[in-house]
């Protein structure tokens, strides 16, 4: 069996055996969709293969029943022929399983995707915090690595691929914090500050990210920048949500104003 490499954040490609897959073996537009559907309902580990009826009905909503059929047998047909070309029409497909009328990716099959190793990536990263640091920093590095920007973005308006596209990004935008933390423990202030940033680009609101970029500048001696991403902080949360900073936020504020030692937690 062939092994099979996708990349779902950031942008959508295909490997076959470390061979990139050309746009132009999607011949059809829904072919590609149903292909995603698929890698977004094995991500989601409860529902690996799901009814033709519930994969229809979230992926052509519009369709009646004679037309949504006969388009996800075009579509599956086609998907198949992307996959593997040399496949002769009696066998089985190495990477699609049918159990009655239900349809997924095989889970036993030779696919990788980026997401499921950002996912796991973050979670051996977590795991590794109690007993080394150093290495758990490697790990959320290079799980942060992985993530390359939104999940399918091709995918935009597609409510099946949404809920999926925001627990990704929440999960990075909370590994990257964790990630943050713990280089303040080793100093490491301007890898710091520029994940804060990073996550502020993604999510102006997520407070965390001012206090420890804040954090990272008062630890380096710049008080004049920590104190500046805190009226940035103020700023946004009041032009943007009618809210002031957390307690916290402004307590790590007053200690920084007032030049008293700062202390960095776990």
């Amino acid at each position: 069996m062939s092994t099979l490499r996708v990349q779902t954040l950031g942008m959508f490609r295909v490997w076959i055996d470390d061979e990139p897959l050309p746009g132009t073996v999607w011949k059809r537009e829904k072919a590609q969709r149903l292909f995603q559907f698929f890698i977004t309902a094995l991500l989601n580990d409860s529902h690996q293969v799901l009814p033709k009826e519930r994969i229809v009905a979230d992926l052509w909503p519009t369709l009646d029943e004679t037309r949504a059929d006969r388009d996800f047998k075009v579509a599956l047909n086609a998907l198949n022929d992307a996959l593997e070309p040399d496949r002769s029409s009696r066998s089985l497909s190495s990477y699609i399983v049918r159990y009655g009328l239900a349809y997924g990716l095989d889970p036993d099959a030779d696919i990788h995707i980026d997401a499921d190793e950002f996912r796991r990536g973050l979670k051996t990263a977590a795991r590794l915090e109690t007993d080394d640091v150093d290495a758990a920093i490697d790990a959320y590095r290079d799980a942060i690595d992985r993530y390359a920007g939104d999940y399918l973005p091709d995918a935009l308006y597609e409510d099946w691929a949404s809920l999926e596209r925001e627990r990704l990004q929440t999960l990075y935008l909370s590994g990257a914090m964790r990630l943050a933390a713990l280089l303040l423990q080793r100093e490491g202030y301007q890898e710091a500050v520029h994940l804060c940033q990073s996550v502020l680009v993604l999510d102006r609101y997520w407070e965390e990210a001012y206090r420890l970029m804040m954090l990272s500048h008062a630890m380096r001696g710049n008080r004049p920048l920590a104190m500046r991403a805190y009226e940035q902080c103020r700023a946004v949360l009041d032009e943007g949500l009618g809210l002031d900073p957390m307690r916290e936020t402004v307590d790590l504020y007053e200690q920084i104003v007032h030049g008293d030692k700062l202390v960095v937690g776990r």
